[in-house]
Parts: structure tokens; sequence; C-alpha cells
């Protein structure tokens, strides 16, 4: 004779006991419906007797909200429920499966259908007006009978809604398999089932027991799994990996997502690492800049996903750093999903000695058959710029002689407004000839000596004599060439005055990019101009002072000033620019690091 309890007056004959959670005051009956021969599963909730709390009782009704509110062929149907004397009973239809937990041999294959199985589950409780959230997924919450047909159950502790389904005062689940926000009982999103169902494919892919579960979780929350997993068996354990990421915004954002991934994976092949070059070598132009090179990484096995990370390899002259935080060289991505992925590789030339030679090594750590690549660095560093006081000082002594003879040169000229125009058109436009190709100079060159050969014909046509055309074009060319060549001069006092502030001559670029070389070019141009206006400003206003009023002269200052102010203060900033790297290199010298 058996202690069940008699449910007959609801219509139901317990066959026998499934299980039972005093804890949680809950028991489980396997039972017959009196009036349908169908059997179904009985939870009898008993609040009274086993010493549970409300906190037990408000999880079976909120079971019973999310079930009523649920239509799938695997998650089993709510059916009725009634009260008792010590408590209420739920009924559910009987789904006649085992526990995952039950059976700790799964191939790889058969594990990855029971994860496309609860996914498509997820996606569903994922899809509803108010997202549901199970909050216990765990091998014995899955049930799987013999044609592999899974089913979820057990929604105790599920919530439904957006914010809602988040903060509770009471920490429910189950230890191992909660997701660390569910654990600090912070905000819950459609992540955080997939931590418990990566959990849970881990057990059956290690063949580990739920409760030992947390013997492979770190101090970080981390599952350390890779180990226990056979080397022809790791085709998706990047897949994993990803799935019980501490942090959610680092797991795949929902079930139909994580779907999408495995579903293009054959759990039983290994990608095939290829990286376009195993060897790389940086050389700097000059100390303090960053340098980047490029490595593509490639899969050639069709149906597999290539993941990796890199790291820097130990060096003894290095500072500790982490895998993935290394002093002077970075990774963009430090992690990676393709199977065509550019990543690319920075070296930062601030934090090394001058005029050195670096050999390191970097690993890409993946899951493919050869688990870690390895690829050689070496980084060339350069001298820094070197910049002298006097040819700073022959530079701006030059630009004022240059000035000085433009502004006695328009002075003869009364300061004509037109003459002034046209200097500056003309060292515009030769500057621009010099910065252009050669085919382009043909082209303009062909193309003026066209439109001239146009305008004589038509000159000529409309009855202009050649001999008055001869006196039309011959002082306008002799005015063109005269200003071009005068032109050419100035930019050529210019560009070697340029060249005193570098050292050597012919290496420029070492010290200024091609924009701060235009940028100097053409404030070089402006200062000497700012000096002509401050030059006509001093001439006219110091020989007549007593006939100005002290405005007028504080406007002509500021005029004056503020002429040169314009270009000379951003000039002296870009010329300075060497100067600040020297001074850098001399304050981090001692913490730099050696090769």
């Amino acid at each position: 004779m058996n202690n069940y309890p008699n449910f007959s007056n609801q219509g139901y004959q317990i066959i026998k006991e499934l299980g039972h959670n005093n804890i949680g005051g809950r028991v489980t009956y396997l039972a017959e419906n009196i009036h349908t021969q169908k059997k179904v599963v009985i939870k009898q909730f008993q609040f009274a007797k086993l010493g549970a709390t409300w906190a037990e009782y408000d999880a079976y009704s909120q079971e019973i909200e999310v079930l009523k509110s649920l239509q799938h062929p695997s998650i089993p149907q709510y059916l009725d429920s009634f009260q008792t004397t010590d408590g209420f009973c739920m009924i559910q239809e009987y789904i006649n499966a085992e526990s995952a937990g039950t059976f700790l041999m799964w191939q790889p294959q058969e594990i990855k259908q029971i994860a496309i199985s609860i996914l498509k589950i997820l996606v569903y409780l994922q899809s509803q007006p108010q997202p549901v959230i199970h909050r216990d997924i765990k091998p014995e919450n899955i049930l799987i009978d013999e044609e592999l047909n899974v089913y979820l159950v057990d929604f105790g502790f599920a919530r439904m809604g957006g914010g809602e389904i988040a903060v509770s005062s009471v920490v429910k689940g189950t230890m191992g398999f909660m997701s660390p926000e569910q654990m600090f009982n912070r905000q819950l999103t459609t992540a955080s089932d997939l931590y418990s169902l990566g959990a849970t494919l881990i057990c059956l892919l290690t063949g580990i027991k739920s409760g030992d579960i947390g013997n492979l979780i770190d101090a970080n929350y981390r599952i350390i799994f890779r180990h226990l997993v056979p080397p022809l068996e790791r085709g998706w354990i990047n897949w994993l990996e990803k799935m019980v990421e501490p942090k959610p915004t680092d797991r795949y954002e929902n079930a139909e997502v994580a779907l999408a991934v495995l579903r293009l994976l054959d759990v039983n092949r290994l990608p095939k690492v290829r990286i376009s070059q195993e060897n790389l070598e940086f050389s700097s132009s000059k100390w303090g800049e960053k340098l980047i090179g490029i490595i593509w990484v490639s899969n050639p096995i069709p149906e597999t996903i290539l993941s990796g990370r890199w790291e820097v390899a130990a060096h003894v002259s290095d500072p500790p750093h982490t895998p993935y935080d290394h002093s002077w060289i970075s990774f963009s991505p430090y992690k990676f999903e393709g199977n065509n992925v550019k990543c690319e590789i920075t070296v930062d030339t601030s934090k090394l000695v001058k005029n050195e030679v670096y050999r390191r090594e970097i690993f890409l750590h993946s899951n493919a058959v050869s688990e870690i690549e390895t690829i050689n660095i070496q980084v060339e560093t350069r001298s820094l710029p070197k910049l002298e006081a006097e040819s700073i000082f022959m530079f701006f002594f030059t630009r004022f002689v240059a000035a000085v003879f433009i502004f006695f040169s328009f002075n003869s000229l009364q300061f004509n407004t037109l003459f002034i125009w046209w200097a500056v058109i003309s060292i515009t436009v030769c500057a621009l000839f010099n910065y252009i190709n050669k085919a382009v100079k043909r082209a303009i060159i062909v193309g003026v000596l066209s439109i001239i050969t146009v305008l004589t014909f038509i000159m000529i046509a409309i009855g202009v004599y050649i001999g008055d055309l001869l006196q039309l074009l011959f002082p306008a060319i002799i005015i063109l060439v005269i200003s071009y060549y005068l032109a050419r001069l100035d930019l050529f006092i210019l560009a070697e005055t340029i060249k005193l502030i570098t050292i050597p001559k012919n290496k420029i670029d070492r010290f200024f990019s091609e924009t701060e070389q235009i940028l100097i070019f053409l404030l070089a141009i402006g200062l000497e101009f700012s000096l002509v206006i401050s030059f006509k400003i001093f001439f006219e206003v110091i020989p007549q002072l007593h006939c100005f009023t002290l405005g007028e002269i504080l406007i002509s200052a500021i005029v004056a000033i503020a002429s040169l102010s314009i270009t000379l203060i951003p000039l002296i900033y870009l010329l300075s620019k060497p100067l600040k790297i020297t001074y850098k290199y001399r304050k981090y010298e001692p913490n730099l690091i050696k090769p």
C-alpha cells in the first residue's frame, strides 16, 4: 500500500512519484486522468506541510501564468490546477522522456541537435509580446525522448516582460547555470538564458555532472572547459565559449542570432587557419609614430567558422601584460569570428627606445586543427627629429628679408592694389603649378597657347593689324614672364629656407607630414604679406605720429599685431613640433622599453 495522496475527486489517479524538492515544498507525480486514461504530470505544492515559503508559492503561481500563455509542441502544455488542504496542484501534459542529465555519452552531432531544438524554443519565448526568460535552463529541465525530440520544462522561475523580468528580492536559478547578471540580481536580457544553455551544453559535451559545473568556473565567472574537449570535437568550441561569456554584451544578442550561427557549423569538422604572412616588419620614419600592419586570416574549410584571438608572447623586456592588453602592440579586432578577417596590428613606437630593432612573437589562438599560429614581428625605430635654433632663426630672417624686398617693390609702385593682388595671384598660381604633374602642366600650356591662337585669329579677322596685335601681346607676355619668374624666385627662397629647418635636407617627411609641409608653405607666404602690411603701417604712422589720434595709433598697432599673429602663431606651433617630440622623449626615456 502506498502513501500517495488521493486525487480521485479531482479526476486523477497517481501512478508513481517522479521526484520531490523539500526545500521548494514540491512533489511531482505521474498520474492518469480517470476520464480520458491519458497520463499527466501533477506538481503538488505542499505549502503548509513541508515548510515552504510564500516565495515558492509565488513561483508556482508564476509558472501557471507563464504556461497558460504558451502554446508550443516542445513545452508541456498546462492542463489544470486545483487547491488541496495543504497547498495546491498543477496539472501538465506528460512527456515520456528522460532528462538530458541522465545520459552522459552524447555525441557532438546529437548535442548540436539538442542545442538547435532548445534555441528554437527560446526563439519562440523571446518573440512573445512580453518576452519570456526561463531563468533555470539546466540538464534536469531538458527532456529528450528516444527519437531525440527535446522539451523544455519547469517554468517556475520564468518571468515575462522587458525590464520587469530582471530585478527581484530573491535570486532564483541553479548555481553554475545562472548567468552572472542573474546571480547578482541585475537586469536580465535575452542573452541571459543563452548562458544557462551554454553551461548545459558544456555538461553534455564534457560529461560533467550538473553539480560539478561550478568547478569549471574561474574567479571572473568564465567557464573553463576547452581542456576537457577532445581536439576532433572542437569544431564549435568558440560558439560555446561565446554563449557563456560573463558579460551579456559579449554573448550572442538573442537566441535567433545564436541559432543562425550554429546552423552553419559542422561540429565534426574543424576550420583551418591561413594567414597572409608569417613575418611582419615595421620601420618608423620618426620616433613616436604609430605603425600599422595588416594580416588577413582566412579559413578554406566549408561549413565551419573560424574563431580566434590574438596574444603577444611574453618577453623579458616587456612589462607584465594580460593576453588582451599589451603596452605597445595592439590588435583590431582582438577577437574575431569569420572566414576572411582583416586584422590590424598597431605598434606604438612612443613606448620604445630610438634607433633600435625590436623582435617579438604574436600568437593566434583559434578553434582550428593547429590551435596556435606564431607570427614574428620586427620593429625598427628611428632617431629623434633634429632641429637647430640657428635653422629656425635663418628661416624667419629670410622671410623678413623677402618681406622687406616685397615692401620696397610695392612702395615704389605706391602700393597699387592691383599690383598687390597681381603678386598674390602670381605666387599662388606658380605654387599650384609646381605641385601638379607634368601631364597636367602640358595640358595647361597647350590650353593657354590655344586660347592665344584663337584670340589672335579673331582679332585679325575683325581687322586688327598684326603690328597693333604685337604691340598688345608683347607687353602682356613680358609682364606674365616677369611675374612668373619673380614668383618662382620667391617660392625658391621659401623652399630653401624651409629646408634650413630640417636636417638632413632630403628627409623633411621625417619631421612633418605632407599636410604640415603645405601649411608651413602657405603660412610662410602669409607671413611675408603680414610683414609687408606691418611695414606699411609703420612707415605711414611713425613719420606723422603727431597727425594721428591715440585711438588711430592703437587701431593701427592692433591691425599690425593681428596680421602677424594670424600666420606667426600657427607657424611657430608647427615648427616647434620636433622640439616637443624631443622633450617628450627625454621625459619618458627612463621608462621606455628596451629591445
